[in-house]
């Protein structure tokens, strides 16, 4: 990853919410509910009470401190590459960690984690750089410690829409659920989850889309693995 987020970092939370406008949904919104889906796929993978945890390209840190809302005994990380954006998430919470980092993060011990992760993220990682991340992010993990990779669905047409259209998107490319799998090989696949089937004017279904998480039409999925 790079520091093309610098130029966007300010501007961030009102871009995303244009271009998420099809969904009747802003930016904030879909922050509170990867939120909430980590808080349930944490539940139901870690099997243990969090002691650490690392938003890897945190960005802005508005997922971060909603996470620390559901984890208020939790120690909270947050990396990002954007000095931009690592400013403004430090000004958001004084109880998280914020820093800036780069391929590798040397200042975070082997071992450390019980969840990494990553919403957003891979995709904006040139994918020759793809295993050179995930080494890394296994490094920080302690055994038993779960990594989510969280991922716009291709499979989506309204996700391809809002995609295309998105100037934050440019130099990026979407990962098919079958290539996030891959790539966490490294640990123990445990799931691919779908969410996020329906808009604003349909979210009175939201709540049966526990039935449908295994269609891969949701706008949104995560991938979980397990060291």
């Amino acid at each position: 990853m790079n520091h093309e987020f610098d130029q966007f970092a300010t501007s961030y939370r009102q871009e995303q919410t244009k271009y998420l406008s099809p969904t009747g949904e802003n930016s904030y919104y879909f922050a509170q509910l990867k939120a909430k889906k980590l808080y349930e796929w944490s539940k139901k993978y870690l099997l243990r009470t969090p002691h650490r945890i690392l938003d890897f390209g945190c960005g802005d840190g508005v997922m971060t401190c909603e996470v620390q809302k559901l984890f208020p005994a939790t120690l909270l990380y947050g990396v990002d590459p954007s000095f931009e954006s690592v400013d403004l998430a430090k000004k958001k919470s004084s109880f998280i960690h914020f820093y800036t980092s780069g391929k590798t993060v040397p200042y975070f011990e082997s071992h450390m984690f019980d969840i990494v992760y990553c919403a957003g993220v891979f995709h904006h990682i040139p994918y020759e750089e793809h295993n050179d991340y995930i080494n890394e992010l296994y490094r920080i993990l302690k055994p038993g410690g779960i990594i989510i990779l969280f991922e716009l669905n291709p499979l989506n047409p309204g996700t391809q829409y809002i995609f295309h259209g998105h100037p934050m998107e440019v130099h990026a490319k979407m990962l098919y659920p079958w290539y996030t799998k891959k790539i966490v090989s490294k640990f123990q696949y445990k799931a691919t989850i779908f969410y996020s089937f329906f808009p604003h004017f349909l979210k009175f279904l939201r709540p049966y889309e526990t039935w449908l998480s295994q269609l891969p039409l949701g706008g949104l999925y995560g991938t979980i693995a397990q060291k």
